[in-house]
């Protein structure tokens, strides 16, 4: 799974009150190129949202009823960006769409420094994984698994947005259980916790992907 496009490369977005049409272009061309499609319009949503967008927000956006057009035209889209070798695609992400660059493409991103990091050690990264796979998952169950005091690791996913308080379980003392986010799902790259890796495919994973992971966030 690939990283969201940069936010950097939006200024087309920001400079709203700039459409001015360069002198050397003709006028009826111009007026024609002011008619948009549906295709556009997804692809322009897609490209200035800093999160992943679900078909309900599409159609409440652009008046497309349908959501097997969206589709269509998201398939379509991704036909094109193939076709003509574009360095991004959109991946549904988050239950929703997204437009991401390949991970081809990640060593300069990093290497350009046009992507926050979000760090985590391994002690959160453990911690996060018990939580996404327990869920709702509650301190004493986490510590009982780790055998460590897991204050320090939940507050940091809670400032991160990678976890969120669910309630208060009923038991005894009425501890916070806790679960994933949203935003989980799109730092991952995974479309719902469905898509977690299985327990068995854990040995496949390298230490550098575990303890630092990438992903664009809007500042």
């Amino acid at each position: 799974m690939g990283f969201p496009i940069s936010c950097s490369n939006r200024l087309i977005f920001i400079m709203k009150n700039n459409h001015q049409t360069p002198q050397n272009i003709d006028s009826n061309l111009s007026a024609e190129h002011n008619e948009v499609t549906q295709s556009q319009i997804i692809e322009a949503l897609l490209f200035s949202s800093r999160k992943s967008l679900t078909i309900q927000q599409i159609k409440t956006i652009t008046g497309i009823k349908e959501a097997k057009i969206i589709r269509s035209i998201i398939n379509e889209l991704n036909e094109f960006y193939l076709l003509n070798h574009r360095s991004f695609s959109i991946f549904k992400v988050a239950d929703g769409f997204q437009l991401r660059t390949d991970h081809r493409f990640q060593k300069w991103i990093k290497k350009g420094k046009v992507a926050r990091q979000i760090q985590l050690s391994q002690a959160v990264m453990e911690t996060l994984s018990i939580v996404a796979y327990q869920q709702p998952a509650i301190r004493a169950e986490i510590e009982s698994i780790r055998n460590v005091d897991a204050t320090y690791a939940l507050r940091s996913l809670l400032d991160k947005k990678l976890i969120r308080i669910l309630g208060k379980k009923e038991i005894m003392g009425r501890p916070l259980m806790y679960g994933t986010t949203r935003f989980f799902l799109e730092v991952f790259g995974f479309n719902s916790l469905d898509d977690l890796p299985r327990p068995e495919d854990f040995d496949i994973v390298t230490s550098e992907e575990i303890q630092s992971v990438t992903t664009e966030i809007n500042k």
